[in-house]
């Protein structure tokens, strides 16, 4: 059999959709109906009761990690406020703008309607209120790689209880992908959960993680 046309693992196919996953371990669904899912889906396995064996102790396996408590996950987003803020940019510099970016973080602190500054591997991410934004992309120049303007962030301020609590994020983001809302930049500062997307998915997103947060 070619490279390409090496079968794909059964448990590796489930994991990369932690919704099957999920339903799988609370049992929504049988492991032989689930085989038959990815049957139809062109996945190859030796036959369905060695898939249907190797669903049960991926199920079993991870219902013993006990990760994901969806009661505790509930329970923040409840507990959750939400805040939008609009007319953002979004800038991406390298690293060698490093010295100027604190400059103009300096300049401007207090002053900023939003501001956020994260330093990855390989670039520096900015998100900065449209007013001041402009005076950014002036002074940082040629270390400019990537703009994106007219953008706003979803901000859900949580319960302390989401810094030690696995999956919150996860179910965050997967509603919003169901609903077909692309995430920008994904910030995470003490409780604070930052979404930076455009506007008009903001206003969606909004309204979708309102009705989790009442």
């Amino acid at each position: 059999m070619s490279e390409e046309r090496k079968p794909r693992g059964v448990e590796r196919e489930v994991l990369l959709n932690p919704f099957v996953a999920y339903g799988l371990i609370k049992g929504f669904f049988s492991a032989r109906k689930l085989c038959k899912v990815l049957a139809e889906q062109g996945l190859e396995f030796e036959s369905t009761g060695e898939c249907v064996k190797q669903l049960r102790r991926l199920s079993n396996r991870l219902g013993e990690l006990k990760g994901f408590d969806e009661r505790l996950v509930a329970r923040i987003l409840e507990g959750s406020s939400l805040e939008l803020k609009t007319d953002l940019a979004v800038l991406s510099v390298d690293l060698g703008a490093y010295p100027e970016v604190l400059k103009l973080v300096s300049e401007i602190r207090g002053r900023a309607r939003f501001l956020s500054v994260i330093q990855s591997v390989s670039s520096i991410t900015i998100v900065i209120d449209r007013e001041h934004a402009g005076h950014f992309i002036e002074r940082l120049g040629a270390h400019v790689l990537y703009t994106a303007n007219n953008v706003s962030a979803v901000i859900m301020v949580s319960p302390d209880e989401v810094i030690n609590t696995p999956g919150f994020t996860s179910v965050v983001t997967s509603l919003l992908s169901l609903h077909g809302i692309n995430i920008l930049q994904l910030l995470s500062c003490h409780r604070d959960t930052i979404m930076i997307m455009s506007e008009e998915d903001s206003r969606k997103a909004f309204q979708l993680l309102s009705e989790l947060s009442r």
